[in-house]
């Protein structure tokens, strides 16, 4: 039998989240990982790595910041959300990251949120969690398991300042861009009511 690392505590963490915030799509995936990089995964694995938390962030339209005078006054601003692109890619995310330590989920987006992009938010929900199993293509017999956790929140302060070792860019976003992934692409058919997608963003992850 395969050693399964980390599914006691990730189903544990799992089931935390459920009983708090109630029932929420939850996708099971399987990943296929490179023999060699597959130690290092397991390492940080066998170290308490059990995943990352990301947040969508919405921004009222009173909480933006004030137009200079050289700004149109018809300019209408309505609630925005706010998005990352990652080095290297061409997808709009969430803002998040790796969970730390012995923080919590909740605490891990929040800190993620404010490290990559300068704004500050509070969490209101949970809306989607991603199970992932990684395995080795090699002869490693383990499974690594993690989550990837996605909460609703609410800006709360700050203002875009990226770090551009990470990212390209960071921005607000009133109509949704054309690339998106998937998980962003699930949010967005909730949020916009004119929003379309081919299908289930999701089943990209093959759920």
């Amino acid at each position: 039998m395969p050693e399964e690392v980390n599914r006691e505590t990730v189903e544990r963490r799992r089931d935390r989240l459920l009983d708090e915030y109630g029932e929420v799509r939850i996708t099971e995936e399987r990943e296929i990982v490179d023999a060699e990089k597959f130690p290092q995964l397991r390492a940080l694995s066998r170290d308490g790595y059990t995943g990352g938390a990301y947040a969508w962030v919405v921004r009222r339209p009173e909480q933006a910041a004030a137009l200079t005078e050289s700004m149109p006054d018809e300019v209408n601003e309505g609630a925005a959300v706010l998005m990352i692109l990652g080095r290297g890619g061409e997808r709009w995310g969430l803002a998040g990251g790796g969970r730390e330590d012995c923080e919590t989920y909740e605490e891990a987006a929040v800190r993620e949120v404010h490290e990559e992009t300068g704004v500050d938010c509070d969490l209101t929900d949970l809306f989607l969690i991603r199970h992932r199993v990684a395995t080795s293509d090699g002869d490693h017999g383990e499974r690594l398991h993690t989550l990837s956790v996605f909460f609703d929140a609410e800006y709360s302060g700050g203002h875009v300042e990226i770090q551009p070792g990470e990212l390209n860019g960071a921005a607000w976003f009133e109509r949704p861009p054309a690339r998106l992934y998937p998980e962003n692409a699930y949010r967005a058919a909730a949020f916009w009511d004119d929003f379309e997608t081919d299908g289930d963003p999701l089943a990209e992850y093959g759920e």
